[in-house]
């Protein structure tokens, strides 16, 4: 259920972008933080619409999971609406539908969201339906049996999939050696150790002992959600509810890691290039932000520029630094023929040294930086946006100044150290060159081997 971006919000972002002198209305002021049952709660008062949206956090995720269990979180959460001892899964559905409510989990490896949005009129009914199925899901055999067969036989067909299989195996390999590789939803072996029993446990453990953070926006009348929550889903909160957290989670990139991913028949190559991120890389957010943006962030990127537009190697390309908690990754992504692979690793590498050895011109960072701050509003185009923004910087332990500090923030940052961070963020000297396509093109990259290192050939079945 989309709606437009809070107008205070709106308003403080858009008259950052026109001037450097009016200092904005603060939302700030618009962000009242209450407690409800001894859970922290972030409320944003919102008349415009009668509806509602609220997410729930919790502070663990995947990697409260032992082993053999990979998979149990995120499906204990995504397949609540499996089943109860009074409804079926069809007629949960058939409910929610009815009712306009839209109901959905995320995990990650840190941190694990449930998310709600629809109208103020059918809260009560809408979340007590919720509540229900967060206490009373039965994860019915059949109904388990029969969704883990539909995802076995996604995973089992994913090599149809160039760019996704390209994006799971890539992610794995380069966060390889840390906590954070394996994917959260598990694997195709691990599927079958996600009986009833276990997701009903996984789910008490995440209701019950995890420490929760609730986000909600709407009109006041929102404001019963605390007696449905304390009631209904009996969610409490406590100076003992636990926080996951990594001890000394580093991954040291020394050196370049070439791999070769072949499947049959590929007429297109998938190209990664990547690395994990130690925590102390990935504190100014900022500058990470302005810095992949000016190297692969648009049309007017400098890969695109030197990939795309001079050469005629792709169609897109792209490249990111992101950041959680206590960790973070750097990529960059696009596709060729299997003609040219050779050539389009040989040119991001150019470009990136070039930046390293002669910089960015001042007017090259301005267009950069102005494009990226007349976007940035455009973040938070809803209001599940929003407050997905501020629960982040919770997270991570970032005050809510950072949303609204934006183009201050970037403006601080010149040339020289956009231009270094580029270098020690993508430089080819510690990366995961990360290749998937057809066998044919294997020649070519060992080719390739005596600037980027020894060659690895993996098969792409393991990471299923």
């Amino acid at each position: 259920m989309k709606k437009p971006v809070l107008l205070m919000a709106a308003m403080a972002f858009s008259l950052q972008a026109m001037s450097a002198t009016t200092k904005p209305p603060s939302i700030e002021d618009n962000i009242k933080k209450l407690n409800w049952n001894g859970i922290d709660v972030v409320y944003i008062e919102d008349n415009r619409f009668p509806t509602y949206d609220l997410t729930i956090y919790f502070a663990d995720g995947a990697l409260s999971e032992q082993k053999g269990q990979a998979g149990l979180s995120v499906h204990s959460f995504n397949l609540m609406d499996s089943g109860t001892d009074k409804l079926s899964q069809k007629e949960i559905l058939e409910e929610m539908e009815f009712l306009g409510t839209d109901f959905g989990a995320d995990v990650t490896h840190e941190y694990t969201t449930v998310n709600v949005s629809g109208l103020t009129k059918d809260l009560k009914t809408s979340m007590t339906q919720i509540c229900s199925l967060m206490r009373s899901a039965t994860y019915p055999e059949a109904v388990i049996k029969k969704e883990l067969e539909l995802e076995r036989a996604g995973l089992q067909s994913m090599v149809a999939s160039p760019q996704a299989l390209s994006e799971r195996v890539f992610r794995e390999i380069s966060m390889g050696g840390t906590p954070y590789s394996y994917p959260v939803a598990g694997k195709i072996a691990d599927l079958k150790a996600l009986t009833p029993a276990a997701l009903r446990n996984q789910l008490n453990y995440f209701l019950d002992n995890v420490k929760k953070r609730i986000y909600v926006t709407g009109p006041k009348s929102v404001l019963s959600l605390e007696k449905i929550l304390a009631s209904e889903c009996q969610l409490k909160g406590s100076p003992n509810d636990f926080v996951r957290t990594v001890e000394n989670p580093v991954k040291r990139n020394s050196k370049t890691e070439f791999v070769f991913v072949p499947v049959p028949d590929a007429n297109q190559v998938q190209l990664r290039v990547g690395r994990f991120l130690n925590y102390d890389e990935t504190g100014e957010r900022n500058l990470d932000a302005l810095a992949s943006d000016f190297l692969g962030g648009g049309f007017t990127s400098r890969l695109m520029r030197e990939v795309r537009v001079k050469r005629g190697l792709t169609y897109s390309i792209g490249s990111f630094i992101s950041s959680q908690k206590q960790y973070g990754r750097s990529g960059i992504s696009t596709f060729t023929k299997n003609q040219t692979i050779d050539r389009l690793i040989e040119v991001i590498d150019e470009a990136v040294t070039k930046i390293s050895k002669e910089g960015i011109t001042d007017e090259d960072l301005a267009r950069s930086t102005d494009g990226m701050i007349g976007a940035y509003p455009f973040k938070f185009e809803n209001n599940h946006a929003f407050l997905a923004q501020l629960l982040l910087l919770d997270h991570i332990g970032r005050p809510y100044s950072d949303l609204f500090d934006f183009k201050e923030s970037v403006a601080k940052y010149n040339a020289k150290d956009v231009a270094k961070k580029i270098e020690n963020v993508f430089s080819m000297k510690k990366q995961t060159i990360f290749v998937l396509g057809d066998k044919s093109i294997e020649p070519k990259l060992r080719k390739l081997t005596k600037k980027y290192g020894q060659l690895r050939v993996v098969d792409f079945k393991p990471y299923l």
